[in-house]
């Protein structure tokens, strides 16, 4: 199985924003791990899966009202895609 490291910013204005970010990963599949960084100033989140779930993300994101944006995707040996 593949394994793709997605990095996004994203502008998280609210405690609710992060509740929206949880619900919009728990309708994606093959999700092992994400964290969320709010100390960094792209408020970045990192997601590993088994798929690169980049732009889906960041459209379930736009839906719940949350700006989000891809800025890296590594596939399973990290590497830049």
């Amino acid at each position: 199985m593949s394994r793709y490291i997605t990095i996004l910013s994203t502008i998280i204005e609210s405690d609710s924003d992060t509740d929206l970010i949880a619900l919009a990963i728990a309708g994606l599949k093959d999700i092992s791990a994400w964290s969320i960084d709010l100390e960094d100033c792209d408020k970045v989140i990192r997601v590993v899966s088994a798929e690169d779930i980049g732009n889906e993300f960041c459209d379930k994101l736009a839906l719940l009202g949350v700006k989000a944006s891809v800025m890296e995707v590594f596939d399973k040996k990290y590497h830049l895609m």
